[in-house]
């Protein structure tokens, strides 16, 4: 980047001594970089302005001949655009627009909320500042994250950047605890679901099943009621314990034969669009050499979702696609198939568990596909707190 924005020449050399002059090159503290030999007596090599200016005296020791066979670089292409003033003007006017413009927020991405809807985060952060057409000096990030916390509870973490144009915002929701039971009122342990003990940690109350125990939904598993042995007496207790269970949950999916399958086989094309309301103004465009093609559309607006300037970049995707005949696209049908049931599985599964052992199952369905099952076993806590209702 430095030696664009001073300029550098691009130098043929030609002689019996390239490596001489190299090594009195270095010696004198002239550098040069891109060295291509291009032949027995020549090679070309990039060198400053200044190293240029520098090689006389070496050329004459050496006896080769050095000529400049490119310049390039920032002064060069202002010397080239000095005759050129219209250009020039319009250039420097240019980048004191795109300039200005950057100064502003155009768009504002928020990332991270699941429950908590967009437009509250967006409405919130517009109050102290963070909008599209907001100018980005001044802008107390620091503070505006705590309002957001604050203004918002349901968000217990959030982080503002900005990049160029664009304000992100990721947050964290805050995990709402389960309903709790007071601990002055007793209650005991139940199952929240089927499954197998792996772990008890009972820290109030009487473990009414060990560790290997099979427990269906509903079972008790800690008492609150508890009985003195020597007394005689009763007393009731709110059950506190940790009970990891392994448990199991289910996804299927089936996909069907008379659909056909396809696969990306690499090769793709690219349309570029600049979309200005009433026109379409293309500046990349080619044909499409593919028989079969999936195409995929992506809008990127300029200035902020068209609220200021209606101007957004259209890029289009177009990949080429084989079609896989019955009899090699099996495999691929299966693999299909197993990812859908995968993902239906994840929905079901709590995100306070982790996975032990995964099961696939596939079962042909004669004449239309193939149908798979995911089997995932999982520890999880299963303890919920059930009230003991005293007559």
């Amino acid at each position: 980047m430095w030696n664009y924005i001073v300029g550098y020449l691009i130098i043929k050399v030609d002689g019996l001594s390239l490596e001489k002059f190299i090594n009195l090159a270095v010696n004198n503290g002239i550098f040069l970089w891109g060295i291509k030999r291009s032949g027995y007596t020549s090679m070309t090599a990039c060198i400053s302005i200044g190293g240029f200016k520098r090689l006389k005296g070496i050329v004459r020791k050496v006896r080769c001949r050095v000529r400049i066979v490119d310049k390039r670089g920032l002064p060069f292409l202002l010397l080239g655009l000095r005759r050129r003033k219209m250009l020039l003007v319009g250039l420097l006017a240019f980048l004191i627009i795109l300039y200005g413009l950057s100064s502003f927020i155009w768009t504002v991405e928020v990332e991270g909320n699941a429950k908590v809807p967009e437009e509250k985060l967006l409405d919130v952060l517009a109050k102290y500042g963070i909008k599209p057409g907001a100018f980005k000096k001044g802008l107390d990030i620091s503070a505006i994250e705590n309002r957001l916390i604050i203004d918002v509870p349901d968000i217990w973490w959030a982080s503002i950047q900005l990049k160029g144009t664009k304000a992100i915002v990721k947050v964290v929701e805050a995990v709402q605890p389960p309903p709790m039971v007071d601990k002055n009122i007793p209650c005991n342990i139940v199952a929240s679901k089927d499954g197998i003990i792996y772990e008890m940690v009972v820290l109030e109350g009487r473990p009414m099943v060990k560790e290997g125990d099979t427990v269906k939904k509903g079972q008790l598993l800690v008492s609150g009621v508890i009985e003195d042995p020597e007394t005689k007496t009763t007393r009731l207790v709110h059950a506190m314990a940790q009970v990891t269970a392994r448990t199991w949950y289910e996804g299927q999916a089936v996909c069907y034969l008379d659909k056909g399958l396809t696969r990306r086989t690499g090769r793709k094309v690219v349309h570029r669009f600049i979309d200005i309301g009433r026109w379409v103004v293309e500046y990349q465009k080619e044909d499409i050499p593919f028989k079969h093609y999936e195409m995929e559309e992506k809008r990127v607006p300029f200035f902020g979702e068209g609220r200021f300037f209606p101007v957004t970049m259209v890029v289009r995707e177009y990949y080429e696609v084989e079609m896989l005949p019955a009899s090699a696209s099996l495999q691929q049908l299966k693999e299909i198939a197993q990812r859908k049931a995968e993902e239906d599985v994840n929905k079901k599964i709590p995100s306070n568990t982790k996975i032990v052992d995964k099961r696939v199952k596939y079962d042909m369905i004669e004449g239309k596909g193939v149908k798979a099952t995911v089997y995932v076993e999982v520890l999880e806590d299963i303890a919920l707190e059930q009230k003991i209702t005293v007559e």
